[in-house]
């Protein structure tokens, strides 16, 4: 990264690399206090969609039932921008049988996420805003890195660069690693545990705040690896915090990959924030109408299913077993077993008559034993949201 190629306003926070003369590295500005100018043109249509969430939610008589699987999608989907290959059905699967065997060897990676997104999620929900701090950072970045030799939940202590090749052809250089103690310092002060000054112009929305937060952490990089997944772990967090739904964003970003980075590069190089704002507006209001529509499409699901079982009793493992399998859409006979209370004889009679109904489908043996999918569940958590009418093209 030469000096050319970013804004003279951010010029004062470049710093030569050692040993690279003609590079430099960007000390991470200031958190902004305010929407930079050029921001929020989306925000507030977001901010409505966020609070329509929020009150629709509000009314479902257990909203975790959809929320744990939204959060392992979001876990698939957060480590699938990095590259793995770990599809739904198989982190569920992977989670009730602990056995990677015949899986991607990346499964264990997603997991992580899982326990990391639930660990940052416990703190916050018990904690509020107080609980974001970086101690909370590291401890989520030490359970998603568990595998990794990289240094778990510590900061670097050598130069990073994004982009792949040499240094010298870098898309972006982040903050020196003598620097980034205290670049982390600055944003837990400014955003992470934010309050408004009342020398300041308005109140930053906890959507601004979530969008700033992360892109400040990707300005640092603070981590050997692991650094977006941490930062797109902040973003939900932010929202739990403050009472909100912890709305998965990873989606999205993932379908506009290359627009997700060269916003945050917009941000990085050129103070320009506008298109880095814009876009995690478009996210929230993606993800939020489709939180509502997957929520009425799985109702709907359920009440099919109901029609079909009305021959049942109401105590049977074929009538119990449905309203599970939006929380437990991968299940095996062990499962079955300890979520209904019944013996693994029951377990099994019930899922043979779930499969008759093809409300179950059984999938390949393995050493650890069968495993069954409800397939219209699974189908529809991975359909992609249509984009809202009301929305340009990005």
């Amino acid at each position: 990264m030469r000096q050319s190629e970013v804004a003279p306003h951010l010029r004062p926070y470049l710093v030569p690399v050692e040993g690279k003369p003609n590079v430099c590295a960007m000390i991470a500005p200031p958190t902004p206090r305010q929407i930079p100018p050029g921001s929020g043109r989306l925000g507030g249509t977001a901010s409505s969609a966020l609070a329509h969430l929020a009150g629709a939610m509000s009314g479902w008589p257990d909203p975790d039932v959809l929320t744990r699987t939204l959060a392992r999608r979001e876990a698939v989907q957060s480590s699938q921008i990095e590259g793995t290959r770990t599809e739904l059905d198989e982190l569920l699967t992977y989670e009730i049988t602990r056995s990677a065997d015949g899986l991607p060897p990346d499964v264990r990676i997603t997991q992580h996420y899982v326990e990391a997104l639930q660990h940052g999620l416990d703190a916050v929900r018990r904690d509020g805003r107080q609980a974001l701090t970086l101690g909370l950072v590291n401890a989520i970045h030490a359970v998603l890195m568990e595998d990794e030799r990289t240094p778990r939940g510590q900061y670097r202590d050598i130069q990073a660069w994004i982009g792949s090749g040499r240094i010298e052809d870098a898309r972006y250089v982040p903050t020196p690693p003598h620097c980034i103690a205290e670049c982390m310092r600055e944003l837990e002060q400014s955003m992470l545990q934010y309050e408004a000054h009342e020398e300041e112009q308005g109140e930053l929305s906890v959507l601004a705040q979530m969008a700033i937060a992360h892109a400040q952490f990707e300005t640092i990089h603070p981590y050997e690896d692991g650094n977006g997944r941490t930062g797109r772990i902040l973003m939900p967090l932010i929202l739990a915090a403050e009472g909100l739904p912890p709305l998965y964003l990873s989606g999205m970003l993932m379908r506009n990959r290359a627009g997700y980075y060269d916003a945050l590069n917009q941000v990085q190089l050129r103070g320009e924030w506008g298109p880095w704002m814009d876009m995690v507006s478009r996210a929230v209001i993606e993800s939020a109408g489709d939180v509502l529509v997957l929520a009425e499409d799985l109702r709907r699901i359920l009440a099919d299913w109901e029609g079909q079982l009305q021959v049942y009793r109401r105590d049977a493992v074929a009538r119990r077993l449905p309203s599970h399998l939006v929380e437990h859409p991968v299940v095996n006979a062990k499962q079955v077993a300890e979520i209904l209370g019944v013996s693994l004889r029951a377990a099994l009679t019930g899922i043979d008559e779930l499969v008759g109904l093809g409300i179950l489908s059984p999938k390949d043996e393995r050493r650890w034993g069968r495993v069954f999918h409800a397939e219209a569940v699974l189908e529809r958590l991975n359909q992609a949201p249509s984009r809202p009418s009301n929305l340009p093209r990005l």
